[in-house]
Parts: structure tokens; sequence; C-alpha cells
């Protein structure tokens, strides 16, 4: 059987997934790629350098980035994405006489990637699935068909299969929507008809597609019907250049051979301060001021980020709800992709408009090629919870509140009935209400916090900083406190609570009062989990 590799192709990033180990698994090729600091993912940028008219010698990813530490190579280009379904022909890059265009650069960079695949790990490349935008005109897909499908035409294609298999055959090419293979890499189940909104906020621009997958017709295309589409022309690259004029005299942004430097340490210090560090922006060993997550999120508030992005979705379910009489009550899922979703309060601003409870959880960088992968092996999809699910309790002293883990993340659904049993006791004599607050606490810096198991059997998280509070977010504050009549007295327990996720992703919840014998609540949805 084959291994089964798919590409996301992005416009700042490339990100590739294989099967060879049985599950999807993302591929670090460590001289293309570097380590996105939030996820530690290892992603690819989407750049190439040729060095020659020929095209013989070719830089791409981290390697062509590297060269052109200065900005001033001709041969390098990026972006080419964008200009492949409309303008192929588009010149990107020129060395000496030759124009290179945009689908030399695709053919140039896929060539390349092929090719350092096969090096890596000693295996033919012959089934390869992209995912391509939703939105994109189907000469896009024919492109990148026709630059695939050309590869084992090359010279060197030619010899490396004759001495690995003798005449090659036929190479097997998929592609699939976007969107879709996101919703598969973050678990949803396009099997049956769903509605989502796919967000994805990258280096360039900001989109908001909603699609409608079609069951068994999805699985078997990978398609999906586009209901509505906005986008706007902000993106990361934007925020980098409002860090640069928040710290950088303007002075130095003129000089060419420094821009790019600039940019970098911009982008690096972005990333720590939206994982909840402080990130020194230095630049030939000056510093010129600290960048923490309270002050990145000011920064994109003054520059109208959030605004932008409520503006583009009332849009987007306007559209939606005018075209199609479709309501936001109506959308299943929402999936976010792209490195600008890791800002500070990018998320909760776009689950205060579509609900927080179907908002998925943070797999940006990788979602889209996972889920192109999973495709590719037959879109077989299980469906669990991401995140961990935690009680908050406020300690007696009435400090930082700290974490009890119900439901971790990973966890199948839906579970049996009593998946969780807790036993509370009231925290004062004279008490008449119990509250339980729900909290999701997200990856911090892109992995998953560490719980301390105390005498009690229970795991408890306590948040160290503003930046691993700012993960922890309570879902259920509104709901009205559970009564205690008569008014709790004594250190005895007084409510056995049961946790239980049911078919639809609800946490619910069997409430009994141990001291009346009787259930306040039985198998009561709380919040929607992701």
């Amino acid at each position: 059987m084959p291994t089964h590799w798919a590409i996301d192709l992005g416009t700042s990033n490339t990100t590739i997934c294989e099967d060879r180990s049985g599950r999807p698994h993302v591929v670090n090729l460590p001289d293309l790629a570097k380590l996105e600091p939030v996820t530690q993912t290892p992603v690819m940028p989407s750049c190439v350098c040729v060095m020659d008219t020929s095209a013989e010698q070719v830089l791409i990813g981290q390697e062509a980035v590297t060269y052109n530490w200065d900005g001033r190579a001709t041969g390098f280009a990026r972006g080419f994405k964008r200009h492949l379904g409309m303008e192929s022909g588009r010149a990107m890059a020129r060395v000496g006489s030759r124009t290179f265009t945009a689908q030399d650069i695709a053919a140039l960079f896929l060539r390349e990637v092929v090719g350092a695949l096969e090096a890596r790990f000693g295996d033919e490349v012959t089934d390869i699935t992209i995912a391509t935008p939703s939105g994109f005109y189907e000469t896009y897909r024919a492109e990148l068909q026709a630059i695939v499908r050309a590869l084992k035409r090359r010279g060197w294609w030619e010899r490396l299969w004759a001495r690995l298999r003798g005449k090659p055959g036929d190479i097997v090419f998929r592609t699939l929507d976007e969107p879709v293979a996101a919703a598969l890499g973050y678990g949803v189940d396009v099997g049956r008809a769903t509605t989502l909104v796919a967000f994805d906020f990258g280096g360039g621009s900001m989109e908001a597609a909603v699609v409608r997958t079609h069951g068994a017709q999805t699985v078997e295309t990978g398609r999906a019907e586009v209901l509505a589409k906005q986008a706007v022309e902000l993106g990361g690259d934007d925020v980098d250049r409002w860090i640069l004029e928040r710290f950088v005299p303007s002075a130095l942004h003129d000089w060419p051979e420094w821009e790019v430097a600039l940019r970098w340490e911009a982008e690096r210090v972005k990333l720590l301060a939206s994982a909840g560090n402080d990130g020194d922006f230095t630049f030939r060993n000056e510093s010129f001021g600290k960048l923490d997550y309270h002050v990145l999120h000011d920064l994109l508030a003054g520059n109208g980020l959030y605004e932008r992005i409520r503006g583009l979705l009332d849009a987007l379910l306007t559209e939606l709800r005018t075209r199609h009489g479709v309501q936001a009550g109506d959308i299943d899922d929402v999936i976010l992709e792209g490195g600008s979703t890791l800002l500070p309060e990018v998320r909760n601003v776009v689950g205060d408009v579509l609900g927080r409870d179907k908002v998925r959880e943070w797999l940006p960088f990788e979602a889209v090629a996972r889920g192109a992968c999973i495709f590719a092996g037959g879109a077989h999809v299980e469906d669990f919870i991401y995140h961990d699910y935690a009680l908050r309790v406020l300690p007696d002293d009435r400090g930082d509140a700290e974490y009890e883990l119900l439901i971790p993340g990973g966890t199948s659904f839906p579970t049996a009935d009593n998946f969780v049993t807790r036993y509370y006791a009231p925290g004062f004599d004279g008490q008449q209400h119990i509250n339980l607050f729900i909290c999701e606490v997200g990856r911090v810096a892109g992995q998953r916090i560490g719980w301390t198991e105390r005498a009690n059997g229970s795991r408890y998280f306590v948040p160290r900083t503003a930046g691993e509070r700012a993960f922890c977010l309570c879902l259920n504050e509104a709901d009205p406190a559970l009564p205690l009549t008569p008014a709790g007295r004594g250190t005895s327990p007084r409510l056995r609570v049961t946790y239980s996720v049911d078919e639809n992703r609800w946490l619910c919840v069997t409430v009994h009062d141990l001291q009346r014998k009787t259930d306040l609540k039985v198998r009561h949805p709380v919040v929607r989990l992701r």
C-alpha cells in the first residue's frame, strides 16, 4: 500500500503530512522547514530562489529565505499561490535573461518538495493530495494536476524510478477543498451533512467562508458547497508593520538591507507575545522594548483588528441569511486556519460572533494537511474532544483561580453517564448556592498544560502568568447557581455531580443533593465542547 502524502500549499507557509506510521503525521524537513514557535509545528516557507537560468539549482523553504536575507536576490519569489489559478503566466522572478512565472515557481517548489521527501525517506512519492481554497477557480486545480503529473517526466524523476522500480506507473493525485480538509483535520465527521465556517487568517489576508458538506458525496469528492464568503486584505504582515511602527524609529524603515531582518524580529516577538511570553524586540544588539500579551492586545485593538473581524463575520452572516435563508444558529462548527488566529483574543472575537461553543480546537498550521491525509486514506474520522475541560476552583485565600480537570483532551464521545463523579462540600456554614464554572483550558505555547495530581486523586492546574490565564476560558459564568436548601453546613459532601459528554459534544451534569436525597439536575446540558 503506497504512502499517502498530503500538502497544504499555503500563501506564506506549507505543511506536509504523511501516513507512513499508520496515522497522519506532520513531516519535518529540518533544512527546509522551521518550527513555528507557538505550536512547534514544522512549517516550510512557501518561497523559491532560482539560482541559475536552467533552474537546475533551486532553493526552497527556509533555505531560500536565509539566502535572501537582505531581500535583494532577483531569483527569489513568494506568494505564487494566489496567482496560480488566474494569472499563472504572471512574472514572479528573473535570473539573467529568463523570467519565471507563477506556474514555473509552483512547479519548481513542488519538484523540490517531492525530491526532498524521497531523499529523506527513501521512498518514491506516488500518491499526492493537495488542498485547494474553495473559492479558487477550477483552473487552479488543473494547474496543480498538470504540475504534479509532469514531475515524473523530468529526467531526475525518471532516473530515480528506473533505479528503484523500473518503468514508472501513473501517479495518484487528488485535490479537496481546504475547509473540508480542515474540518477532517479538526475531527469533524463530513460523512454527515454539516454547515461550517472556515475562518482563515494568514499572513496576507483574512477570509471567512460558510460551506455545507453533503455527507457521503463530500467524503468521495472532497468538495463542499460554498454558501457565503467574505475577505479583507489584512493579515499577519500588517501586524508586523504595526509592531515596527510601535518599537522602531521610522528612519530605520527606509533601509532596504534592514527591512527583512526587522520583519523577522517583529514576527518573532509577535509569536512570543501571542503565546503569553515576553518578547524583547532586539535589532543590531539594541533593545527597543518588550512586547507582551497585553501590550500586543492593546496594539491590535488600537489598530482596529477586532472591529475588522467582527465586520467581516457580520457581513458573512448577512450574506448567508440573505442568499440562503440560513441563520447563525444553523452553523454546526467553526474551524480556524492560519497562524494569525493565534493572536490575542482573535479566537474569542470569532466565538463571540459565531458562538464560542462551536469553535474547534486550535490547529492552525496542521489541520488542513492532516485532513487531506485523512481524505486520501478514506476519510474515516473518529470524533473526540480536543481541549481539556475543567472546573474553576477559587482557593480559600481568594487568590488566582485554579482548575480541576474533568474532561481531558482526546476523550471520545459519547461517554458513559458517570464518566466523571465529584463530591462537593459547602465552603462555609450558611452557604446557599454552589456554582459549577466549566472552563476550557487551551494549549499554552502550542503545548497542552501539565496537570498536577493531588492527594484526592484529582488533577489541577494553577496558571502562573497572565498569558497562561488567558488560555483558560470560562464558558458558563451566566448560568444560575445551584441552590442549597437548606443552607449548607459542616464539611461533609453535600452534592454529588456526575459529568458526561453526549453524542452532540454537550457536557452534561447530573446533580444529586445528598442531604435531601433528590436530583437537582439530570443529564442537564451545560456547555458544548470542542
